[in-house]
């Protein structure tokens, strides 16, 4: 099948998923390879499933690297500010980051303006962990996007931000 014939079936197959749309359907018509959230969700498992596994070779997870990738070299985030962009509730957040500490990844402050809020560094190891988990990232997202065919990643990034803008609107 050329890529001309590949593009006018996936159009065709796009605009064949009307009872997807309609609330009031039964979901008797649902194919889960036509959902997108099915395959957002596949992707993002896939991923982690290999970034987990080249984190375990440097020895870190995936909390780790959430909040080491978070905070960027020189600069502090508060704890609430890594949760949110980690996507990870906030006890949850404060315990890893209370290890992350006690391993001296990371180093704790209260912020100058606000006492209240704990504001979050990278230590000189936790830079260098940072690096180490960039590497490994970096590695998987070379092996999608830096490919010939690959797809196009500021498309995809746009694409990503509206369903997230629509899905916030609730």
């Amino acid at each position: 099948m050329t890529i001309a014939e590949k593009k006018r079936s996936s159009d065709a197959k796009a605009r064949d998923v009307g009872h997807i749309l309609d609330p009031a359907s039964d979901g008797a018509e649902f194919d889960a390879r036509e959902w997108p959230f099915f395959w957002l969700t596949h992707a993002t498992g896939l991923y982690l499933s290999k970034l987990e596994r080249g984190l375990k070779k440097v020895n870190l997870d995936i909390g780790r690297w959430r909040v080491l990738m978070c905070i960027q070299p020189g600069s502090a985030r508060s704890v609430t500010e890594i949760a949110e962009l980690a996507i990870v509730k906030m006890p949850t957040m404060m315990k890893l980051i209370q290890r992350m500490e006690a391993e001296g990844l990371v180093a704790c402050s209260a912020r100058v303006s606000d006492g209240r809020v704990t504001e979050v560094s990278l230590t000189d190891q936790g830079l260098e962990a940072r690096t180490l988990a960039w590497q490994t990232a970096s590695k998987i997202f070379s092996r999608v996007f830096a490919i010939e065919d690959g797809p196009d990643i500021v498309s995809l990034n746009k694409l990503l931000r509206q369903v997230i803008a629509h899905l916030d609107e609730e």
